[in-house]
């Protein structure tokens, strides 16, 4: 149980990373300062794959902790709370709802940021932006093969915090 909870606290680290990392490439898309746009997006994707070897570690892990308990390898992190001996239930609980919140804050903020980075740069519409100069500054190519960019990254973090979400429910 307690190798369990240690891969709980590892996952519950990247997660805050990942949020860190969210919030800040938020932060420069809402003041407009695109330069550092391309940098926050690869830490979004390191941080990305540093939570999906975290999620394959706690898999193994949890797997390994259901067994002993006599649980199917899937079972929630609920039900395995529910079967834990005293004080690990407890413990379990506690990471879960933990872990929910930061999922929740990731995905809400997450949202936000799709709306920000495909519809504003700076505070001013793209189209607007389009229209008024015929050839597109760098920044605003920069921007554009990043949302690509951001788009390939979204679809691998939908997949992986779908077997998160999973586990927490």
């Amino acid at each position: 149980m307690r190798a369990l909870s240690e891969f709980l606290w590892h996952e519950r680290d990247v997660l805050e990373l990942l949020l860190h990392r969210l919030e800040t490439e938020r932060a420069l898309l809402e003041t407009g300062r695109t330069r550092q746009l391309p940098r926050a997006a690869r830490e979004i994707d390191t941080a990305l794959t540093q939570l999906q070897t975290a999620e394959l570690a706690r898999a193994a892990e949890a797997a390994a902790a259901t067994q002993v308990l006599g649980l199917p390898a899937t079972s929630s992190l609920r039900a395995i709370a529910g079967t834990a001996p005293v004080p690990w239930g407890d413990i379990f609980l506690d990471h879960r709802a933990a872990m929910r919140e930061l999922v929740d804050q990731i995905i809400a903020l997450d949202d936000g940021r799709r709306r920000t980075s495909t519809t504003r740069v700076g505070g001013m519409d793209m189209g607007t932006m389009a229209q008024a100069d015929a050839e597109l500054t760098d920044a605003v190519i920069e921007l554009e093969l990043e949302r690509l960019g951001r788009t390939a990254a979204d679809n691998r973090g939908t997949a992986l915090h779908q077997g998160l979400l999973e586990f927490l429910a």
